[in-house]
C-alpha cells in the first residue's frame, strides 16, 4: 500500500498514469524505502535526477526543433532577402522574381505555424516559452514585410533604376545575414557576447536605414513627376518597416541573452 501511494504521488508529479510511470516510480521509491535517514536525502535527489533525466531525453527531439525551425526561417527570410536585392539591381527586369518571394512568404507561415504546435505539444522547451512566441511572430513579420515591399516595387511599375532602393535592400540583407548567424549561435548560448554584436549591428543597420530613408524622401521631393513621388515614397516607407522588424528581431536576442546570462 505505501509502494503503491508512493507511485501515484511521483505519476502525478510526472503526469502519467501508475503503469506509464512504473519505472521511474519504483526507482524512486526504492531510495525512500530502503535507504537510512541521512541516505534517504542523497539517494531520493539523486532518483528523481534520474527520472527527469529520463523524461527529458523523451521530448528532447522536440527540444532541439525549436532551434531547427528558427534555423529554416532565417535561411527562407534571408533567400526573400537577397530576391529582393536582386530585383532593385536588375530593374525594369526581374519583376519576375516577386513570385518567388510571395511563395518563401507563404513557406514562411507554414514555419511559424509548425512553432506554435510545437511549442503546444512540447513539455520543456529551451528557451523559455515566452521567448519562443515572441521571436517567432517577429520574425514572420519580417518576411511578410519584405514580400509586401516586393510586390510595390514589381507592381508599381518602375522603369529605371534608383541608387537608394539597392542601397536600402542590401542594408536589408545584411541585417538578415546577422538574424541568420545569431541563430547559429542560439543553441549552444556559450557565445551571448556574440549574439549580442549580432543584435548590435541589426540595430546600427536600422538606424541607418532610418538616416537613408529621410535622405531618399528629401531627394525624391526635389523631383516634378508627382506619380513617381508617390510611388517611391510608398517603397522607400515600406523599406524601412522591413527594417524596423529586424531591428524587433535583434530586441528579442537582447531579451534572451538578458535571460539567459
Amino acid at each position: 500500500m505505501l509502494e503503491r501511494a508512493g507511485r501515484s504521488v511521483v505519476d502525478r508529479f510526472l503526469g502519467m498514469e501508475e503503469a506509464a510511470g512504473s519505472i521511474p516510480a519504483r526507482s524512486i521509491f526504492f531510495s525512500l524505502y530502503f535507504c537510512s535517514d541521512r541516505m534517504f536525502l542523497y539517494s531520493h535527489k539523486e532518483a528523481l535526477f534520474r527520472t527527469t533525466m529520463r523524461v527529458r531525453d523523451l521530448i528532447l527531439p522536440e527540444d532541439k526543433v525549436f532551434f531547427s525551425l528558427f534555423s529554416e526561417m532565417s535561411a527562407t527570410i534571408g533567400e526573400a532577402a537577397t530576391t529582393l536585392n536582386e530585383i532593385t539591381h536588375q530593374l525594369p527586369l526581374g519583376t519576375e522574381k516577386a513570385q518567388k518571394v510571395h511563395q518563401l512568404e507563404h513557406k514562411g507561415d507554414d514555419i511559424t505555424r509548425h512553432i506554435y504546435e510545437k511549442l503546444n505539444e512540447s513539455l520543456i522547451t529551451p528557451l523559455e516559452p515566452e521567448e519562443i512566441s515572441r521571436m517567432a511572430p517577429v520574425m514572420d513579420d519580417v518576411l511578410d514585410r519584405i514580400d509586401r515591399v516586393t510586390q510595390q516595387i514589381c507592381t508599381y511599375g518602375l522603369t529605371e533604376q534608383n541608387d537608394k532602393l539597392r542601397e536600402f535592400s542590401y542594408m536589408i540583407l545584411m541585417a538578415t545575414v546577422e538574424i541568420t548567424k545569431a541563430f547559429e549561435k542560439l543553441p549552444k548560448m556559450d557565445k551571448i557576447e556574440e549574439i549580442r554584436d549580432h543584435a548590435n549591428e541589426i540595430n546600427r543597420l536600422y538606424n541607418r536605414g532610418i538616416e537613408l530613408q529621410s535622405q531618399a524622401v528629401l531627394e525624391l521631393f526635389r523631383t516634378k513627376d508627382l506619380l513617381l513621388i508617390i510611388k517611391l515614397k510608398d517603397i522607400y516607407e515600406g523599406l524601412g518597416l522591413v527594417m524596423e522588424k529586424c531591428n524587433d528581431v535583434g530586441h528579442a536576442f537582447n531579451d534572451i541573452i538578458l535571460n539567459h546570462s
